[in-house]
């Protein structure tokens, strides 16, 4: 970035500023972080998707700065409630969110809410998992077989919830890019929408991580995952484009701090998280759980979960589905 003496002069100014707000040196805080027990607030229920990965991370991270990492699910209004209560925390780097796609899709599924994506900055989006269809043994075992099947019939199909990830592009492959009746049905959980088509008591369940067990398994079929390439937790399980729908939505976990917070503060966590992603037994952990994992820099982190907020707001869209 290129600096101009009035900008030097700019940023002297705000400096001067926060000691005399302060009275303690900006860099001396940032320099001794952390100093202080960190706290991963987790915006939905401890099992799910974020959690599982924020508690990892928090051993992790824990041993790595020998410092106290807790985890503490604050799950409501997907996600919303967690986002907000951080949004409004002191910006010191100690009170971090840890949430999902959500982020990037509940700005246009709700019709209001209480912080904006601005209140947040962005340390971390290091895994991710493909939304995935799965359907019962008996079921079709091939998109292309399961849609011809079901032709001129309501495809039912569960998900964790109203505005889950799984949710939003399930009903936009179906009724979008399918041209198919669908009926959504969902639950309160992706563990429940799960046992629902292992019952067969719907046509097909969309997850992410939390159905790749039961796919390895055989318990359920998979019938497509919404990546590039095949996921590696299952590789039997073709793409969307494989079954003649090219098709791209990955849910994923990130970590935001409140906007205000240091960006010394934000690089030093990106980089902790970079480092203990980089740890092959790390690595081996989350790849055989079904994560993808990703290395990014805080520049790179801001453009994805922008990328990420038009392309799940699109989709919100053309649905026309919204939450009070």
């Amino acid at each position: 970035m290129i600096t101009t003496k009035h900008s030097r002069f700019a940023a002297g100014t705000a400096f001067a500023a926060v000691l005399l707000i302060s009275g303690t040196p900006a860099f001396a805080q940032s320099a001794d972080y952390p100093s202080d027990r960190i706290t991963l607030t987790v915006g939905f229920a401890a099992g799910g998707f974020a959690d599982t990965y924020a508690r990892i991370l928090g051993d992790e991270l824990g041993k790595k700065w020998k410092t106290v990492v807790t985890v503490e699910n604050t799950a409501g209004a997907g996600g919303n409630t967690a986002a907000s209560f951080i949004a409004n925390q002191e910006p010191d780097g100690y009170n971090i969110l840890v949430t999902t796609t959500a982020i990037a899709i509940n700005p246009t599924l709700y019709k209001s809410l209480d912080y904006k994506l601005d209140d947040l900055t962005g340390i971390a989006v290091p895994v991710s998992s493909p939304e995935t269809i799965a359907t019962h043994p008996s079921q079709p075992g091939t998109l292309k077989a399961f849609l011809e099947a079901h032709q001129g019939k309501e495809i039912t199909f569960a998900t964790a919830g109203v505005g889950s990830g799984s949710h939003i592009a399930a009903e936009y492959f179906l009724k979008v890019i399918a041209k198919v009746n669908a009926a959504h049905v969902p639950f309160r959980g992706g563990a429940l929408s799960v046992q629902a088509a292992l019952g067969n008591q719907v046509n097909m369940v969309a997850s992410s991580f939390g159905v790749t067990p039961q796919v390895v398994e055989k318990a359920l079929t998979g019938l497509a995952v919404a990546s590039a390439e095949r996921n590696p937790a299952m590789p039997d399980v073709p793409t969307y484009a494989e079954g003649g729908y090219p098709f791209i939505a990955e849910s994923w976990v990130g970590l935001f701090a409140p906007s205000k917070t240091p960006p010394e503060v934000v690089e030093k966590l990106n980089g902790a998280i970079n480092e203990i992603m980089s740890e092959p037994e790390v690595q081996k952990k989350l790849s055989d759980m079904g994560y993808q994992l990703h290395i990014r820099t805080v520049p790179e982190v801001a453009a994805y979960v922008k990328e990420e907020g038009a392309k799940w707001g699109e989709m919100v869209k053309a649905i026309g589905v919204t939450v009070e």
